[in-house]
């Protein structure tokens, strides 16, 4: 029965195309398997990438085997490139109603392998790690959170190009028995795992996964369909004992197992979850409890506005840092600002503030009007350079020198202060977006920057922008003495 107000269909119980994991232990025949499938009269062209591998040359010498190998230069644009015209092709197929196209990635393992060395020459590429690796090559680099990210994205964009290809896929990957580890990364003695070389969302959102070793039956770990006999939960994996598949593993599985038939195949109905705009009752929820949802960069404009005290400011940063929004430009009518650079406009105002109330500060201002406060980004941006500038004229530029956080100590500070939580982890993604390195800080402090509370490093990081916004006026960029 339909419901008012909500669209609904019957489901079509139609087998969709399917996304094939093959993986397996070294020299088990992952790759022989697909080029055998080439050899099937109920498919049409089967296109393969090469990762790593180097087998789909030789292997074009089996009986049958009718294959085209895409030439690429095993980037990641060229392979996304060579799965898009693949299904192109695959659709264009499909619609004619000719065999379908099948597209054969040997291996996935390398896709993964190449995002993650990517990640890692960037990391290596940060501030901070060209001065760590400086001080000690075999050092390890930390790769950030935004750099997984972006690694990930990127699987996640190829990984949807397979899952809603209009024809067969095959993915090969290298699997191997490991030691199982504890929460802390530790080995436990005595236990053993199976361990897939590849992203790990790609074994759950692969239509089956089939595992292949040496001397052993190819085993069915899983598979989303209604005909294989492997219920979730009920069921342990299956091996493959079928005669009919000896020789055709490949060609069995999809057409007799799983029983896609290319006359009703269809691609899966991918409709990506996001969370959207806040609803009308967490509205309300939040305006009653005062709880912040996390923030657009609008949000963030106008808590920097709305800021009376540089606590407010330390939270709107920490808040921007949490959400990788410190560095998004924000168009305004004046030009397009960072948030880092709004927080530390709106900081200079209140710097502003404090130099007027001291002594020189009010001989040197005491004619002037109270300007009205700034409204806009750009006003307040407009504001902080016209802070800086009246407070170095009223400090003879020494400024810096006032702030008793700056001062330089050899005392370590109180540990509680100098903790590594995620704000600190913000401060310190700041200096070195700066170009600040650890060596500088110490200089800076008199002692090693873990011994520097977290107070001290925020206010390092406003100090540095302001001597930098006013260095590009003169032509210099350094660090305040």
């Amino acid at each position: 029965m339909a419901l008012e107000g909500l669209k609904t269909r019957k489901p079509t119980g139609r087998v969709p195309w399917p996304c094939v994991l093959l993986e397996g232990e070294e020299k088990a025949g992952k790759s022989w398997a697909l080029a055998q499938f080439s050899a099937s009269k109920r498919i049409g062209a089967l296109y393969w990438i090469d990762l790593n591998e180097g087998a789909g040359d030789e292997y074009g010498a089996i009986s049958g085997a009718n294959y085209q190998l895409i030439e690429h230069d095993g980037s990641y644009a060229q392979v996304l490139a060579a799965v898009q015209a693949v299904k192109a092709e695959a659709r264009r197929a499909a619609d004619a109603g000719e065999p379908p196209v099948v597209l054969g990635i040997d291996t996935g393992s390398a896709v993964w392998d190449g995002l993650k060395d990517w990640a890692s020459a960037r990391a290596a590429k940060s501030a901070r790690n060209r001065e760590l690796l400086k001080r000690d090559p075999d050092a390890e680099v930390v790769i950030s959170q935004n750099l997984w990210n972006d690694a990930g994205a990127r699987w996640r964009k190829l990984q949807t190009e397979l899952l809603t290809f209009p024809g067969i896929v095959v993915v090969t990957a290298r699997g191997k028995e490991v030691t199982e580890v504890d929460a802390n990364g530790r080995p436990i003695e005595g236990q053993k795992t199976w361990s897939v070389q590849t992203h790990r969302e790609f074994p759950y959102a692969a239509t089956v996964w089939v595992r292949l070793r040496r001397g052993r039956r190819p085993l069915i770990v899983g598979a989303r369909s209604v005909h294989v006999g492997i219920k979730p939960k009920d069921d342990p994996a299956k091996e493959v004992t079928d005669e009919a598949a000896d020789g055709r593993l490949l060609e069995w599985l999809v057409f007799d197992a799983l029983k896609c038939d290319p006359g009703t195949a269809h691609v899966r109905d991918l409709v990506p979850f996001h969370g959207g705009g806040l609803l009308e009752h967490e509205r309300t929820e939040e305006a009653r409890t005062g709880r912040r949802s996390e923030p657009d960069v609008a949000d963030l404009v106008g808590r920097i506005q709305d800021a009376e005290d540089d606590d407010d400011l330390r939270e709107v940063w920490a808040a921007a840092n949490r959400s990788a929004l410190l560095q998004v430009e924000v168009p305004t009518p004046g030009g397009s600002y960072t948030v880092a650079e709004l927080v530390e406009a709106r900081h200079q105002e209140f710097l502003e503030a404090s130099v007027k109330a001291h002594p020189a500060g009010r001989r040197r201002a005491g004619a002037a009007a109270t300007p009205p406060a700034p409204t806009t980004p750009a006003a307040v941006v407009e504001a902080a350079r016209a802070a800086a500038a009246t407070a170095r004229a009223a400090t003879g530029g020494e400024v810096a020198a006032t702030n008793p956080l700056l001062e330089a100590s050899p005392t370590p500070d109180d540990a509680q202060e100098r903790r590594l939580t995620a704000a600190r982890r913000g401060v310190l993604a700041s200096l070195e977006s700066l170009g600040v390195p650890d060596e500088q800080i110490a200089e800076r402090f008199g002692r090693p920057v873990e011994h520097v509370a977290t107070k001290r490093l925020t206010a390092l990081v406003r100090e540095v922008i302001a001597t930098q916004r006013a260095g590009r006026a003169v032509g210099q960029q350094e660090i305040p003495a």
